[in-house]
């Protein structure tokens, strides 16, 4: 009899442990969003509005607003851009800094950028590159991506001049956190052809495996020690009768 009990609370304890991990919810998780086919090509005067921090574009730069839709995702991680320019092609990127006022910087300040936030998510970036500069590709690290995510160039502010050694830090009044900007909206549907992201760019499921076993083992833990108790009860019980 006894025997019989302690295999059916080990048998209920594994059987918990699985149903926990099957009906446990499926966690969003990071993954790759692409640039939007449509917007490769583009150079500064597309969809030119020289608003929030293209207000003071230093001379010599040219600007660039890009937005990831809530159809792809919830908010940048990190984004690389490609451009070309008189000298070949350039790698921006990865762009992580989420500060206005230190932002992801090249060596030779040829570029600087940051992403930024808008409500409670990091959906904008903000990138200035010399100018002259052609966006020839980009992949971004989103959270919550969803599948064959993309991300939109917005608009741009074409520059004039030759860069003077400005200064990577716009005035803190340039970030334009908490409101969208003009441009592509964050909820409209991605315009251009259609395009499948990388496998990493597909929603990622899965439970946390670490935090499964764990409650598994406690489970069992605690079925042993209710049958030790449960045996010493009996036992002591046995010794009273006699």
């Amino acid at each position: 009899m006894r025997q019989r009990f302690a295999r059916l609370a080990i048998a209920a304890a594994a059987a918990v442990t699985v149903g926990l991990v099957f009906a446990s919810p499926a966690q969003a998780a990071s993954g790759t969003a692409v640039l939007n086919p449509a917007h490769v090509g583009k150079t500064a005067g597309f969809q030119e509005e020289c608003v929030g921090p293209f207000k003071s574009l230093p001379a010599g730069y040219d600007g660039w607003h890009f937005i990831l839709p809530t159809s792809s995702g919830t908010s940048f991680t990190s984004v690389t851009l490609t451009f070309s320019s008189p000298s070949g092609t350039v790698t921006v990127g990865p762009i992580t800094s989420t500060n206005p006022a230190a932002p992801t910087t090249a060596g030779d300040n040829s570029w600087y950028g940051y992403i930024d936030n808008a409500g409670t998510s990091d959906k904008h970036l903000y990138v200035f590159t010399l100018v002259g500069w052609t966006l020839t590709g980009g992949t971004a690290v989103v959270t919550d991506v969803k599948a064959d995510a993309t991300f939109n160039l917005s608009h741009t502010c074409k520059g004039t001049g030759t860069p003077n050694s400005p200064s990577p830090s716009p005035s803190p009044s340039a970030s334009n956190s908490g409101t969208p900007s003009p441009g592509v909206s964050e909820s409209e549907s991605v315009p251009g052809t259609s395009v499948s992201a990388s496998p990493g760019g597909l929603p990622v499921t899965g439970v946390a495996v670490g935090g499964m076993a764990a409650t598994a083992l406690a489970l069992i833990v605690a079925g042993v020690a209710l049958l030790v108790i449960r045996r010493r009860r009996e036992l002591t019980e046995d010794n009273t009768e006699l």
